[in-house]
């Protein structure tokens, strides 16, 4: 297994992830068109999805959120897809990647206004990160497919993170349905982020 990871993390293994990963995005985009909205440098891009249960992991099952905010099958929501490319672009200019969240988080609050939008949701194994930026989290269901889906975003985070192979095998969290409230979201990120060890915290 270890063999299989390290031939993917080579240089090689990582330019044809990112090219899969491209492939992936161009078909979504094909499917879905073009995002609602964009942040500032297009990391960060929100689909509009009618009616959540169609993103959904559990889609049957009502979901209070952390903010008390009831999200519920029928509610419209934005799906938060975070371009990885992009995400590298801007690291290379030395900024820590919590901060260039929080900017593009913050850029994206004018145009969430006088939206019906209930939540901004996605899926992700990187629990620690998404709740430090205030998501809700609770389990995939167990089958097939959250293992393949763990297991696409563990060649996602291999293709774009700096620690690549490493640190995909040191990943154990589990993959998770994440949510915040377009209220919170506007509330947490109303200001300008000026104090980068706050947002380390967590």
């Amino acid at each position: 297994m270890r063999l299989g990871w390290g031939l993917l993390g080579s240089r090689p293994g990582r330019i044809g992830l990112r090219l899969l990963c491209a492939l992936m995005v161009a078909r979504f985009q094909r499917e879905h068109g073009p995002p609602a909205l964009e942040s500032a440098r297009a990391i960060v891009r929100l689909w509009r999805f009618d009616r959540y249960r169609s993103v959904a992991l559990r889609p049957d099952e009502p979901w209070v959120l952390d903010d008390g905010t009831l999200l519920a099958g029928e509610d419209p929501v934005f799906e938060m897809h975070v371009r990885g490319d992009r995400l590298l672009e801007a690291l290379a200019g030395g900024a820590h990647w919590k901060a260039i969240m929080a900017e593009e988080f913050h850029s994206l609050v004018p145009l969430l206004v006088d939206r019906d939008e209930v939540a901004i949701v996605g899926s992700t194994i990187l629990r620690r990160q998404a709740s430090a930026f205030g998501a809700s989290l609770r389990d995939a269901p167990p089958g097939l497919h959250t293992t393949f889906d763990t297991f696409y975003r563990k060649l996602i985070l291999m293709a774009f993170h700096r620690g690549g192979r490493r640190r995909v095998i040191g990943e154990r969290q589990a993959l998770a349905d994440a949510a915040i409230s377009c209220r919170e979201f506007r509330t947490r990120f109303a200001s300008a982020p000026v104090n980068l060890s706050d947002l380390a915290r967590g």
